[in-house]
């Protein structure tokens, strides 16, 4: 979700004028498991332009074949809708331009997006979150303003669009709730599910709330006959404000990695005017939860909530996170050990930062 440019954007830019404070921790959370530790960060610098294009808004990351990343860019106004690629290294000593580069060249090229028609997708008409790889290299990317998730070329053009089940659909009195959408998009390991997710609750599902708990819906897309099924659905409670403000406040899920056996990685962050950003990561099992599929509302409803642990937070790692919105598994280390790397939508804003994060994941 980007924080929009008018009344957020200008608050946005006085809690960060005015400094950030590491945020407070859930009260009821334990210490975080080992699994995850980080390794360094890189930022891009604000100003760097690929193919005629500035870097920034960058909403979510996955990693290629070929070992650079694709990074897709939140709508920036009424330009065109586009995915960077991304060239970086990630080692034990962290995140760095690959050698011989500065970190203005981290990015290497732009792939504009355009529909089925050919003519060229914009902010106004894409609000890119989500984004996945498949294996032929084609891209899945959700827009969460409609929502909708697209089946993009290697070279940007839509391909198909995937069925969205009508609740989500924005409307008056159900759906949605207005830049709340498919802010994620995950790709099984064997490529088999597909998952996504709205930010915040549905309209018809818990209450417009920005500070308290929040019921978002993890959907399930099968693969059948080489077409996107929609399946189940189970219920993630997005956690409580960290420290609530009297200004502007948002927490909401931002992104989803899938892992092998079925689980999930969760990132969730929030903003706090006079605070910043917090950002914390969770496994998440949907074993022994509820699939709600069939019910067109949640509220006054009784269900099993997904079962969701604490890997890391941000702020017991010594990194201040800024807007992190991305997430994908990066290469393997020399002790076997996964990479999890993460990015920054910087709202194109020079008040922020596009931050490349990499971790270390211990199974």
């Amino acid at each position: 979700m980007r924080f929009r440019r008018g009344a957020a954007g200008a608050l946005l830019a006085l809690a960060l004028t005015a400094g950030s404070c590491l945020p407070c921790l859930h009260a009821a959370q334990a210490a975080p498991a080992p699994g995850l530790s980080l390794l360094g960060s890189l930022i891009v610098p604000f100003g760097a332009r690929v193919d005629g294009f500035r870097v920034g808004g960058l909403s979510a990351i996955a990693r290629a074949a070929d070992g650079t990343y694709l990074a897709v860019v939140d709508n920036d106004g009424d330009t065109p809708a586009r995915v960077f690629r991304l060239a970086f290294a990630v080692t034990e000593a962290g995140v760095s331009p690959l050698p011989g580069k500065t970190a203005l060249q981290v990015p290497v090229a732009a792939i504009l997006l355009a529909g089925f028609d050919g003519k060229r997708l914009d902010g106004k008409n894409f609000d890119g979150e989500g984004l996945a790889l498949e294996p032929s290299g084609e891209m899945l990317i959700s827009s969460e303003t409609e929502p909708s998730i697209r089946e993009i070329s290697r070279l940007g053009r839509t391909l198909r669009s995937l069925p969205v089940p009508e609740l989500f659909l924005a409307g008056t009195t159900r759906g949605i709730r207005g830049n709340l959408g498919f802010e994620s998009v995950a790709l099984s390991p064997g490529g088999d599910a597909l998952w996504t997710a709205n930010e915040r609750a549905l309209q018809q599902d818990g209450p417009a709330d920005m500070t308290g708990p929040s019921p978002v819906r993890l959907l399930r897309y099968d693969r059948r006959g080489g077409e996107w099924v929609p399946g189940p659905q189970f219920v993630y409670e997005v956690g409580p404000i960290d420290r609530p403000g009297s200004g502007f406040q948002v927490r909401g899920l931002s992104d989803l990695v899938a892992l092998p056996g079925g689980d999930l990685l969760a990132l969730e962050r929030e903003f706090v005017l006079g605070h910043g950003f917090s950002v914390q990561i969770y496994r998440v099992s949907v074993a022994g939860a509820t699939d709600v599929a069939g019910r067109e509302a949640l509220a006054g409803t009784t269900y099993t909530l997904v079962r969701k642990t604490l890997l890391f937070d941000f702020a017991r790692s010594g990194l201040v996170p800024d807007n992190l919105e991305g997430m994908t598994f990066g290469p393997r280390l020399a002790d076997g050990s996964l990479t999890l790397v993460l990015v920054s939508d910087n709202n194109f804003s020079p008040l922020q930062k596009t931050q490349i994060v990499a971790l270390r994941f211990r199974e």
